[in-house]
């Protein structure tokens, strides 16, 4: 049976209302998930045998993808959710709707995540362009294994982040659709709030090392499309007559395996990238 949470607007991020990792995954799929992916991504350059720079670059895009889910489920991105999914109140002006307010945040979130990550290319070309490939890819490699096992409670690690909240009382004082567009804005550059994953530090390293502003917007505008999967699961669970209490009770339960999962991938990514060396 699927336990509601029926609680007040969280002024900040709240970890405890989710279940302990521990007691979501037991131990042994936490220590036998990362030793095949870093099978598997050793095994996988072995075979596709990737110079070192296109290595890196597939990677960093592995990393990109892992953001790009891994960092929906935080407690920002149930906001979201429910600024998007609310109904349409009595006596505000305009149309808006649910994937309209979706679309405003989507534009939002792209706008600052493209300058976000092209910004980061250019400064890491300039900071790291001298910086021997080999020992970049070394250094991403074990900060990708590390932080991996940093994801499945098996390490503790730093993680520097701007610990604030987005700014929820803007939800009494705007209109929906621009409550939805600036949370988009907010979010899109990945660190003017909580840091829910660990591979956003990777992914930030990565486009850094490999120094393209090109890749680096593609890979913040995909993070950036991909935060918005809570709002549009809201939307479909809704319409399926679900509550959002229910909603935020589910997302609950899926976080800890989505931090899992991306742990044993962030540890087969550091695999792969080691294994360009031979």
């Amino acid at each position: 049976m699927t336990t509601l949470l029926d609680h007040e607007a969280l002024p900040v991020d709240m970890p405890q209302i989710r279940p302990e990792l521990q007691r979501s995954v037991g131990l042994g799929s936490r220590i036998v998930l990362p030793a095949a992916a870093a099978t598997a991504g050793i095994a996988t350059a072995f075979v596709a045998a990737p110079g070192q720079a296109a290595g890196l670059t597939g990677a960093v895009v592995g990393a990109g993808l892992m953001t790009a889910l891994a960092a929906n489920w935080s407690t920002c991105g149930m906001s979201v959710a429910g600024v998007v999914v609310a109904p349409k109140q009595p006596g505000r002006r305009g149309a808006s709707t649910p994937l309209r307010r979706l679309g405003w945040h989507a534009l939002g979130s792209v706008a600052t995540a493209s300058i976000t990550g092209a910004l980061i290319g250019v400064l890491g070309g300039f900071a790291l362009g001298l910086v021997p490939l080999t020992l970049l890819i070394g250094a991403w490699a074990v900060l990708a294994a590390a932080y991996g096992l940093h994801e499945l409670g098996l390490l503790a690690l730093p993680t520097p982040m701007r610990r604030r909240q987005l700014p929820r009382h803007l939800r009494r004082s705007m209109a929906p659709w621009k409550v939805s567009l600036l949370f988009g804005a907010i979010i899109g550059p990945g660190f003017l709030i909580y840091i829910r994953s660990s591979a956003y530090y990777l992914l930030v390293l990565g486009v850094a090392a490999v120094g393209s502003p090109t890749l680096g917007a593609a890979l913040f505008v995909t993070v950036a499309l991909g935060r918005c999967l809570p709002s549009a699961a809201a939307i479909a669970y809704t319409r399926r007559g679900g509550s959002m209490p229910g909603f935020l009770s589910l997302m609950c339960l899926v976080d800890r395996r989505v931090q899992v999962l991306t742990g044993a991938v962030l540890v087969g990514l550091g695999a792969f990238a080691a294994g360009t060396f031979y």
